[in-house]
């Protein structure tokens, strides 16, 4: 718990110079990455997030990865620019505190496995009789219904269901989704994961645009509903387009094509490699930028490999200004992008680092009107942190 100073209502803002969401407020209770990098985009956007972990261990993701003095990367990154508060949701005076705060809130995002919100009274049908203009947004795994629906869920569950991994090998399967193919094993790629968390990511960018779609809305009078989305049902539809076009067409007269990522192909250099076109020859023989200027000369889109380390002095990446430094009280100077979307009549928030777990509690409840007093009796209670 902190004893800081409560700072001034973000509705008392100049939206001119705060981003397009300054003066909405976004109570975020979720965890991990599809739930708080949703959030992040709108915090980053000028809206005022408020995180709510639990007290003494707060997000699990607080301690995964690359870190310094306690602080990890992938946390400071998807939960900078918010508020910390802590609040033990399983307590009941716990989740009196949450009603209050999403009565005086915009956006109440979460993204725990269907039923749980529910048994904490704290679910859409039951805020939504107190507080009819909340955007209630709702993130799960596999959605609410089927026989998947109360699994627990991760990043390379949604790969392995949704399709990805089919084409991640170098032996592509049949063209003819209704051939069946006479040796299953010739047919089979070489399976392999995608090395990132590709639909935690495309799921958040996705329940960001669904809340702001739904504040618009409301905006426009249409009042506080439920956004409902899953990984399952963002991932589907992020593959469908060029992934999934030989099923696309039903009956008969489909002319069936190869997969797209199939006109293009890494090329080996003398010191590394570019990706182009297919070139269907050895490039060995060339250098990197010599055979960057062969194929910039012909017209010829290309790019060439970077490593990990390579992205950060990328001459573009730097001349387009998207890597932003930002000193962090735990973990010193770090690099983070800026948010990719700008806006040509506000100027963007800038960069505040993730906050310590429970940093702000004082400064929040107090804006509910606890005293002191009472929030050192919830804190011995083990309500708050």
């Amino acid at each position: 718990m902190s004893d800081a100073t409560p700072k001034a209502d973000q509705g008392e803002h100049d939206r001119s110079n705060d981003g397009p969401l300054s003066g909405f407020r976004v109570l975020d209770l979720s965890s991990v990455v599809s739930g708080p990098m949703a959030a992040v985009v709108l915090a980053d956007q000028g809206a005022d997030v408020i995180k709510i972990e639990p007290p003494g261990w707060g997000d699990g993701i607080r301690g995964l990865g690359a870190s310094r003095n306690g602080l990890a990367s992938i946390y400071a990154m998807i939960n900078r620019n918010k508020r910390s508060i802590a609040i033990n949701l399983k307590h009941s005076e716990g989740q009196e505190l949450v009603k209050q705060l999403a009565a005086k809130a915009d956006v109440l995002l979460q993204n725990y496995r269907p039923g749980k919100m529910a048994r904490l009274g704290l679910d859409y049908d039951a805020l939504n009789e107190h507080c009819p203009n909340l955007i209630y947004a709702s993130i799960n795994g596999m959605g609410e219904v089927g026989p998947y629906a109360e699994q627990k869920t991760y990043d390379y569950v949604i790969q392995a269901l949704s399709g990805i991994l089919d084409v991640q090998g170098m032996t592509p399967m049949s063209m003819n989704p209704a051939e069946a193919p006479g040796d299953e094993q010739s047919s089979r790629p070489s399976l392999q994961m995608v090395r990132s968390i590709i639909y935690d990511k495309v799921t958040a960018l996705t329940a960001a645009q669904g809340i702001t779609a739904a504040l618009l809305a409301r905006e426009r009078g249409a009042g506080g509903q439920h956004v409902q989305l899953s990984m399952l049902d963002t991932a589907v539809y992020f593959n469908w387009p060029e992934l999934m076009w030989n099923y696309s067409f039903k009956g008969q007269g489909v002319q069936y094509a190869g997969d797209l990522a199939d006109v293009c192909g890494i090329s080996e250099t003398a010191d590394g490699a570019v990706v182009s076109g297919y070139l269907g020859a050895d490039c060995r023989q060339y250098a990197t930028d010599e055979l960057m200027e062969l194929l910039a000369y012909n017209e010829i889109p290309a790019g060439r490999v970077n490593t990990r380390a390579d992205v950060v002095d990328d001459p573009q990446v730097q001349a387009a200004g998207i890597l932003h430094e930002v000193e962090h009280p735990r973990g010193g100077l770090m690099r983070q992008p800026r948010n990719p979307v700008r806006f040509s009549q506000m100027t963007a928030p800038r960069l505040q680092p993730s906050a310590d777990l429970g940093e702000h509690t004082v400064e929040v409840l107090a804006d509910l009107g606890l005293t002191l007093e009472e929030m050192q009796d919830l804190a011995r209670q083990g309500v708050i942190g």
